[in-house]
């Protein structure tokens, strides 16, 4: 979720000192990690953790658009540069040595501050242009920005805005992104990246839609999430996982569903014709033309989405940028969302 690191090295990068002692667990002996005069590449950094995350270096081949030779060989220049094994690869999966561990530590450290210091001196470039590049998906978009972005051209008639509009899988791996100023998604997982504020603007429950002779459609109270495995199920997924079924697992409920659609009218049409039961986020179905259907509400009231909004002071410290983000902090909750309690964007 941070901007792309350059290639560049750091000359004598050493964020321990030159030598680092390391209390290792094998056989209580410690990792000595030394640097040499050759510099640490960022890139390396980068497909270090990926290796990480990943679980191992196909997978991160796959992630970071690199050769699995390449990642290899990125991690064996970390390993030669720092002077100690970083990865056991006798063991499947592969596995952090006491020393990787303390690495990917501060390999996040220094891969987030770098992001973060590309990404708030774009949002000054960007704010030099007169554009702004506003990073959101397709369900914000069209419930929160026309009335915002109608406010802000009041205020400043040549503003000029581009809506960046990505699915959640993609603004995840996206943002923050050099010259994006400002961003509005459903929330980041903590911690942000260095820098990056947030304020919570709304929270919106999942519902359901059903064709009027849908059993479900019979009931006058909320649906239990455990009765949906009787039915067939149609959810929203642009790309990657669906949000809503992320959120459903978040919450400890594993449902299949029979029918992935890309938008929320597609799911609607579904619902209409009776192929499956309809799951979506509240402010979704608003925007979705879903008359003669019944709309119901799930038996969870922990069973929500949270959007927020998230820029850099930069941002909030010049006038048009500062005019945007007060926009933005100001605007009601669309229909079928609430806004937080307490003083807004508490969290």
């Amino acid at each position: 979720m941070l901007g792309k690191p350059s290639g560049k090295r750091i000359g004598h990068w050493t964020p321990w000192g030159l030598t680092r002692q390391l209390l290792g667990t094998a056989l209580g002996r410690r990792a000595t990690l030394r640097l040499n005069h050759a510099g640490v590449e960022l890139d390396w950094l980068e497909t270090f953790l990926a290796v990480v995350d990943r679980g191992g270096f196909t997978a991160a081949s796959e992630h970071v658009h690199r050769s699995q030779s390449r990642v290899s060989a990125h991690i064996a220049g970390l390993e030669r540069e720092l002077g100690v094994r970083l990865i056991d690869r006798t063991r499947r999966p592969a596995t952090l040595t006491p020393a990787g561990q303390v690495l990917a530590r501060h390999a996040r450290e220094i891969v987030a501050g770098v992001g973060s210091a590309r990404s708030a001196v774009g949002v000054l470039r960007a704010m030099d242009s007169g554009s702004l590049s506003v990073l959101t998906t397709p369900c914000i978009a069209g419930s929160l920005f026309p009335g915002v972005i109608a406010e802000l051209a009041d205020r400043h008639p040549g503003v000029r805005v581009a809506l960046t509009e990505q699915c959640r899988d993609e603004v995840e791996n996206s943002f923050p992104a050099e010259g994006v100023v400002v961003a509005v998604l459903p929330t980041l997982p903590h911690p942000l990246a260095p820098g990056l504020q947030e304020q919570l603007l709304w929270r919106e429950p999942v519902r359901l839609v059903v064709n009027p002779d849908h059993e479900l459609a019979l009931l006058d109270k909320p649906v239990l999430v455990d009765e949906l495995v009787r039915f067939p199920l149609v959810v929203c997924a642009t790309a990657g996982e669906p949000e809503v079924r992320q959120l459903l697992e978040a919450r400890g409920y594993g449902l299949a569903p029979r029918v992935l659609v890309a938008t929320p009218q597609s799911l609607v049409a579904m619902a209409r014709l009776g192929v499956g039961v309809g799951i979506a986020t509240a402010v979704a179905l608003e925007h979705a033309d879903a008359a003669g259907l019944v709309v119901l509400d799930v038996d969870d009231p922990d069973l929500v989405r949270e959007v927020a909004v998230y820029w850099y002071q930069e941002l909030a410290d010049q006038g048009i940028g500062a005019s945007l983000l007060r926009a933005l902090r100001a605007a009601p909750a669309p229909p079928g969302a609430t806004a937080p309690p307490g003083p807004r964007g508490s969290r």
